[in-house]
């Protein structure tokens, strides 16, 4: 007899995603899981909200120096 799966459980998917992993000092670590625990969130979620709200903040074009050109003035 085959077991058939959940086919309409679990979690829903939050497309695409990276992983991106960094190192930090213990104390840091344990305050970041309590504090994402305190929001009912997991410490993946919490970093990668707290994340993207800072680089929505950042013009990637400033970062260089420079302004893209327009392709009409470009030539």
């Amino acid at each position: 007899m085959a077991i058939s799966g959940n086919r309409r459980g679990g979690r829903r998917s939050k497309g695409e995603r990276h992983l991106v992993g960094a190192r930090m000092p213990v104390q840091d670590a344990n305050k970041l899981r309590s504090v994402a625990e305190a929001e009912g969130s997991t410490v993946s979620d919490y970093v990668a909200r707290i994340m993207h709200e800072h680089l929505m903040t950042i013009d990637v074009n400033s970062l260089h120096g420079q302004e893209a050109l327009p392709i009409s003035r470009a030539s």
